[in-house]
């Protein structure tokens, strides 16, 4: 089977819109999926979401109620320290979810190796570990001045690159190498599987 579609998660950041337009330089098709915080998130956040979109040539978004099926929560339920790294597993599940749905081959994200919470070495592979997909990272080993200039290049940093943080729950001490065992723990206190099927059938499914 040809592999030309893929799922990129993307938010009002500046990395992943730079994932995607160089995965769509390599002739990629990319669905977006936007886990939106919801009352969490800030004013017009979902707004600078589409606009990314369609900046870098997404036709098609999934918005998703992350804030009130999977943050709530984690912040009421599980570990502090892992909020983070709990918190990007479902949004992988839910990718791969929409993945399937779809007919796409494969993740994309817009992960650089060596930020803080979920993006240090050690929880890259926890975090990966929540889905059987391939997770194509093409900023991994990028400086962050790189994607900014990028992200400057392509017309996307002028869109979000001044949007506010979009999430309010990350811990103050988030755990930087977390056990996967630990993590495994933390996930049995919640119906993974029926969280993330209520977060794709009750997406926002938007046509750009």
């Amino acid at each position: 089977m040809k592999c030309s579609r893929a799922v990129a998660l993307v938010s009002s950041g500046i990395d992943s819109p730079v994932a995607v337009w160089l995965m769509r330089r390599k002739g990629v098709e990319i669905i977006g999926v936007h886990c939106s915080n919801g009352l969490l998130a800030p004013p017009g956040s979902a707004d600078i979401v589409k606009a990314l979109c369609r900046k870098v040539g997404i036709r098609k978004l999934y918005i998703i109620r992350h804030g009130e099926l999977v943050q709530d929560n984690l912040v009421r339920g599980c570990q502090s320290s892992l909020i983070c790294i709990l918190c990007k597993r479902f949004m992988f599940r839910i990718a791969e979810a929409v993945a399937r749905k779809e007919g796409c081959c494969c993740l994309v994200t817009g992960d650089n190796l060596g930020q803080v919470a979920s993006q240090t070495l050690d929880n890259l592979v926890v975090v990966s570990d929540a889905v059987q997909l391939p997770i194509l990272r093409p900023l991994l080993c990028n400086d962050k001045q790189e994607i900014v200039d990028i992200a400057k290049r392509i017309g996307t940093y002028d869109v979000g690159g001044s949007a506010p943080a979009s999430c309010s729950i990350v811990p103050k001490g988030p755990a930087t190498r977390a056990a996967l065992s630990r993590v495994l723990e933390e996930e049995r206190k919640f119906d993974v599987d029926r969280i993330v099927q209520v977060a794709v059938s009750t997406a926002e499914v938007v046509d750009l």
